[in-house]
């Protein structure tokens, strides 16, 4: 189990399992950037937005701005078509405009290059969405 000290002295953890909302709120209460270490840890909890943690952990993502960027960025540049679906319906999709605008290309790329599992999982069609709110 990995361990974290916030900037308050408290320790914070990552969740154990998809039920872990503990382990969510005390990553919450901590905020960024005391989170910053395992934020690439936390995208691995948005994989399936049925899981209990998922909707809290994209909370968390969403609130840590551009911060969270980079590890977004993983997940959508991976092969995990479920994984990617999720994180644009959960996260990408709310990020401010500003935020949003650092994955443009990831979008684009998705949108109009995406492979069999991508489009059979609604990938592509998710990103054309968030594109086209955007007015890109």
């Amino acid at each position: 189990m990995s361990e974290l000290v916030s900037f308050d002295g408290d320790e914070m953890r990552l969740p154990e399992d998809k039920f872990d909302l503990d382990a969510v709120a005390q990553l919450a209460a901590a905020g960024f950037p005391a989170i910053a270490p395992v934020l690439d840890d936390l995208v691995v909890w948005v994989a399936d937005g049925n899981w209990p943690v998922a909707t809290p952990v994209a909370d968390l993502l969403v609130s840590t701005g551009t911060g969270a960027i980079p590890a977004l960025r993983q997940v959508l540049q991976g092969s995990d078509a479920i994984h990617q679906y999720f994180m644009l319906l959960l996260v990408a999709n709310r990020l401010p405009p500003d935020t949003a605008a650092a994955l443009r290309g990831d979008l684009e790329r998705l949108a109009t290059k995406p492979t069999t599992d991508q489009i059979r999982e609604g990938v592509s069609e998710l990103a054309e969405n968030i594109l086209q709110k955007r007015g890109n």
